[in-house]
């Protein structure tokens, strides 16, 4: 499989519901692998565990060259060795 973003991202996980206070939680310089994952999807892969609310729905990842996403939370696995996220994307977001 091929990456179109592979490197260090500080990465946010938020909590975000109607009539709640926003809960984020910030990891730094975490490792991230982000690939294309079909039409408007991406999956992000983590090589380690992402510090974050429970029931998280939103994801941040600023990647060290500058390039940021943020978008709704599909679908993940987070483990202690690592994990995924699977996030709605645009059609022109994935280009290297």
């Amino acid at each position: 499989m091929s990456y179109v973003i592979e490197g260090l991202a500080t990465v946010a996980v938020i909590a975000r519901y109607l009539g709640q206070a926003p809960i984020e939680l910030t990891t730094l310089e975490c490792p991230v692998r982000l690939s294309d994952a079909g039409t408007g999807r991406a999956r992000i892969e983590l090589q380690q565990y992402l510090q974050g609310p429970k029931a998280a729905n939103l994801l941040r990842m600023i990647m060290l060259d500058g390039h940021m996403a943020q978008r709704q939370v599909i679908h993940g696995c987070n483990e202690s060795g690592g994990g995924w996220l699977l996030i709605n994307v645009g059609q022109f977001e994935l280009t290297p």
